[in-house]
């Protein structure tokens, strides 16, 4: 995770990561594929609200507890190309006057793993039932997904949602009989069928169902545009526009759906972006 302060273009920014490097307009800031940051912004008097975008997304700032500083936390895709990319910030103030700000970000290569697997053919190629299905299905879940609740729910640290080994393999590319297939947008936890898995902060549930690929699933709505997906449940112990709050039960580690034995596949999304959901639990 990177927490990166912003001032006006005119004024440095800090960066702080393993160690503290002074960034400006001229100074891009740095970040991985996958990976999230906090960006800040400090602001004058009168401002209604704060909004960015970066690489074609769009995402809203919110008050934090500094006086006149404004936060947000963005996620770089895990396929975003490297490159650099313009940060747009518009400060919109009482009146209707907007202050425009910019910033740079160089968006770096990430390493993910590749895995070539030979398995059966039925594993892979569906029949057309269960492919409409699924396509059905993943249609659902990016619905869910694309809404952006205007009030933020998170608060403080994020935590891990259940206890386990991390497999490392967000970002996977697997090559299934020779042909590549989509990168693995979430993080593995390997553990006993039946481990409770908590909600990783506050939140609402904007998702239960149980799917071909992903099982029994649940998606939580943290707020502004930020998602944390847990599937392959064994049980789901929440129901669609509960409240639930960081660390309450949401359900235990299962091997439903297209998965080769217990874990939890925890993934998230900010703003459409595919993060490694690991890099939000130092964030405050």
């Amino acid at each position: 995770m990177l927490t990166v302060g912003g001032k006006a273009p005119s004024q440095p920014a800090e960066t702080l990561s393993q160690t503290r490097v002074k960034a400006n307009s001229d100074v891009p800031l740095r970040v991985k594929q996958g990976e999230v940051f906090f960006f800040t912004v400090q602001v004058g008097d009168r401002v209604v609200s704060v909004q960015g975008r970066l690489h074609g997304r769009t995402f809203p700032f919110f008050k934090t507890e500094i006086p006149r500083q404004f936060g947000a936390l963005i996620g770089i895709d895990l396929a975003d190309p490297p490159s650099r990319e313009d940060l747009d910030v518009e400060v919109a103030k009482e009146g209707g006057s907007v202050e425009q700000r910019h910033y740079t970000v160089d968006v770096l290569p990430a390493h993910f793993k590749t895995q070539d697997l030979i398995v059966p053919k039925n594993y892979v190629d569906l029949d057309e039932e269960t492919a409409k299905r699924a396509a059905e299905e993943q249609e659902k879940i990016l619905q869910s997904l694309n809404k952006v609740t205007g009030q933020k729910y998170w608060d403080g640290r994020f935590i891990m949602p259940v206890e386990g080994k991390i497999a490392g393999s967000f970002g996977l590319r697997r090559i299934i009989n020779g042909e590549p297939r989509s990168p693995h947008s979430g993080e593995d936890i390997k553990a006993p069928k039946g481990t409770e898995v908590h909600a990783t902060n506050e939140g609402v549930v904007a998702l239960v169902g149980e799917f071909f690929f992903s099982g029994k699933s649940i998606i939580l709505d943290h707020g502004l545009g930020l998602y944390t997906m847990y599937f392959h449940l064994d049980e789901v112990d929440v129901a669609e526009g509960q409240s639930v709050h960081k660390g309450a039960v949401l359900g235990k580690v299962g091997a439903t759906g297209r998965a080769t034995g217990p874990h939890l596949h925890w993934g998230m999304r900010i703003d459409g972006a595919r993060v490694n959901p690991l890099s939000v639990l130092n964030i405050e």
